[in-house]
């Protein structure tokens, strides 16, 4: 590890560059300075007349118009009077070195800014590297203390041993005596006795506990060798926030578990139960805010207890010390072999296996401010894998989950960012996409990716201009919108090989054809009164262009054609309304006289108002017939039926109106005649042929 100085001189290798420029610049104006006036006065010694002395104004000038420069050194003392040194240095300057000066301490500040940025960004790895050092100190130091604790104990109890021999020793030979012959004699059965009666009294215990404690049964069953190690009365739970009491429990300390029981009423119910390895108890000193107290840890939760009196407190916190030292003798003083040591080892985690957990958030953080993300991504599912396989009860494993989610929504989130750049190129994509993939975010990625292919076809969109010829807009549209979708359906198919992946994207792929027919609704159906021929350009033109999806494997004729139909059927009986107005002033026109047939055969006789509507329901029928499709047949027929009763209508009411003569009368008997025995037969044979 490198030391604090090493580092300092590495911060401040850019100012003693910037203050060695500074004295080179110093040194070069004094000997600019001493050579000028070298010369001066070379000049005035080779003059033989007098010459008025020169003024004393002018060598003030002189000085004030050099550089001021910037000697770093003064801003590096402590000592420095920022008002005094601004009087001293630009008392008699003039604007212009003012300027100067004020033009250096920049460039000053900058450059050394600039280095001491280079400097953090080198020495980034080695600051990780200190706090690592720094981190496992604080372990050692830990460590070393629990030592000098244990040997305090040893020590002690080795004292209390050699108090206890020299009593003996003490009692006269004949106490010893028949002390050991009393050992040798009944030494097993008392032995036996002794195992017998606490058995007895552990068993006695446990089933009180589950007299008084309501619910300890389903936390302690009967085990051998269980016991009640201490029992702690009149705690109180604290609450971490404010510091305030909530509830008074009872804690009982047994061998192998603290059982935690809260007081309802005049009843304990049982709560909580923790294995002794699992926790760990520390005390909490005293504050004006809170004394007597005690913090249990179980990762990741963390509990306070307050204790009535300093001697409960002190009490539970030695038993607890004591029976932690008493479970790691008893840990040491049985043999292991090593069919032993390989089960421990399977149940637990290898040594470089926890090393490299405990090294995991400095990594990942260094390996995310690097932008390293491949290395980021591995490094993950390695620690996924680790903990997978290592027991879920351990606290670091249980930490070292925290921490894989934890850096796994980060690096999500960096690469999302990423993502959602709508400059990507396809090789990019699939890396980004890759990474969530392995991340476990798939979802993650599709929202993403679509949502940035959505902002991408609005851009070209609002790109296009329409200069009056909605065909060519229309066009324009649709080869846009329908290749941008095919794009992405080769990008999403290259990258999401998952099945199930494939129904959002059909999803996204509906919703942006909705999104282009809404658009063709407002042109081409919102423009008010377009011919059937034009409205009929438009939907071939999108239908050309859509069929370079079926490459794809997409089909989206149907899709447009459901989605069209309504605004056809409203186009087709907005029509009809119109050739009706028609028709109104057709008839009331007619004179009623005889016109030649004009193509409707020479022993025709009608009058002018049957050619004009023979000619206009041709031409309905002829222009609708461009825009429907057979699901609007009947729409087409009962438009075409309306308007011939609309005409025999008008006709019978315009005749009854006019005084009309009996030729008259006859002749329009002829025109409903013949609309209905030549007219509805034409119009229907054509319809059948379109």
């Amino acid at each position: 590890m490198k030391s604090v100085g090493t580092l300092r001189k590495k911060g401040l290798g850019g100012a003693e560059h910037f203050m060695k420029k500074d004295k080179h610049k110093q040194q070069s104006n004094t000997s600019s300075t001493s050579l000028s006036a070298t010369t001066t006065s070379s000049n005035h010694s080779h003059k033989s007349t007098p010459t008025p002395s020169p003024k004393p104004t002018a060598p003030a000038k002189a000085a004030s118009s050099a550089p001021i420069t910037v000697d770093l050194h003064r801003f590096a003392d402590d000592n420095l009077q920022p008002v005094e040194f601004v009087r001293r240095t630009l008392g008699d300057a003039n604007e212009e070195s003012i300027r100067g000066f004020y033009k250096s301490l920049l460039d000053a500040k900058h450059l050394v800014g600039g280095d001491l940025q280079r400097n953090v960004y080198r020495n980034y790895t080695e600051f990780v590297s200190i706090s690592k050092e720094i981190s496992n100190l604080d372990a050692d130091v830990l460590s070393v203390k629990e030592h000098l604790n244990e040997l305090k104990s040893i020590w002690e109890s080795f004292l209390l041993t050699t108090n206890t021999s020299d009593t003996s020793k003490g009692s006269g030979p004949s106490g010893s005596i028949f002390a050991s012959s009393f050992d040798k004699n009944n030494g097993r059965s008392k032995n036996d006795l002794m195992a017998t009666d606490i058995n007895s009294m552990y068993r006695s215990q446990i089933m009180a506990l589950w007299d008084n404690v309501e619910g300890s049964q389903r936390f302690i069953p009967h085990a051998k060798d269980r016991h009640i190690v201490r029992e702690c009365v009149n705690f109180h739970d604290i609450n971490p926030k404010t510091l305030q009491p909530r509830q008074t429990v009872h804690l009982f300390l047994l061998n192998d578990c603290l059982l935690l029981a809260r007081k309802r009423g005049n009843r304990l119910v049982a709560e909580y139960c923790w294995n002794i390895q699992d926790l760990t108890i520390v005390d909490v000193k005293d504050s004006s805010d809170l004394i007597n107290a005690l913090r249990i840890v179980v990762y990741p939760e963390t509990f306070i207890y307050q204790a009535e009196r300093i001697e409960d407190k002190l009490g539970l916190l030695n038993a607890y010390r004591r029976l932690i030292d008493d479970n790691d003798d008893k840990q040491l003083d049985i043999p292991q072999s090593v069919d032993a040591r390989k089960v421990r080892d399977s149940n637990g985690l290898y040594p470089e296996k926890e090393k490299w957990l405990v090294d995991l958030p400095d990594q990942l953080e260094v390996l995310i401010a690097l932008r390293e993300f491949e290395k980021s991504v591995a490094y993950l599912e390695t620690a996924r894998h680790i903990v997978s396989s290592s027991p879920s009860s351990l606290p670091i494993v249980r930490e070292a989950r925290e921490h894989i989610n934890h850096y796994t929504d980060m690096l999500c989130e960096i690469i999302s960012r990423d993502l959602s750049n709508t400059l990507l190129t396809k090789i990019q994509f699939q890396r980004y996409v890759n990474w969530l993939l392995r991340l476990n975010k798939s979802d993650k990625a599709r929202q993403v990716f679509l949502s940035t292919r959505t902002l991408i076809i609005k851009k070209r969109i609002r790109q296009l201009v329409f200069e009056g010829d909605i065909i060519t807009y229309i066009g324009e549209l649709a080869l846009v919108v329908f290749t941008l979708i095919r794009n992405t359906c080769e990008w999403y198919r290259d990258s999401f090989k998952q099945n199930e992946m494939a129904s959002g994207f059909v999803t996204w792929v509906k919703k942006q054809t909705e999104i282009y027919a809404d658009i063709y609704k407002r042109q081409v159906f919102g423009q008010g009164q377009l011919s059937c021929q034009v409205i009929a350009d438009c939907f071939k033109s999108t239908l050309e262009h859509c069929s370079i999806l079926r490459k794809v494997g997409l089909d989206l004729k149907f899709l447009l054609e459901d989605l069209f139909l309504e605004n056809i059927k409203e186009t087709i009986v907005g029509y009809e309304k119109r050739n009706m107005e028609k028709i109104e002033k057709i008839v009331q026109n007619d004179n009623f006289n005889i016109v030649s047939s004009q193509g409707l055969g020479n022993d025709v006789k009608v009058t002018s108002s049957i050619v004009s509507f023979y000619n206009l329901l041709v031409k309905f029928s002829n222009d609708v017939c461009l825009i429907s499709k057979l699901q609007l047949y009947s729409t087409v027929v009962d438009g075409i039926c309306k308007l011939t009763e609309h005409y025999l209508r008008s006709m019978v009411s315009e005749s009854r109106k006019k005084d009309l003569s009996k030729e008259q009368r006859t002749i329009a008997s002829m025109n409903v005649s013949f609309i209905l025995d030549n007219v509805v037969p034409r119009v229907s044979s054509q319809l059948n042929v379109k």
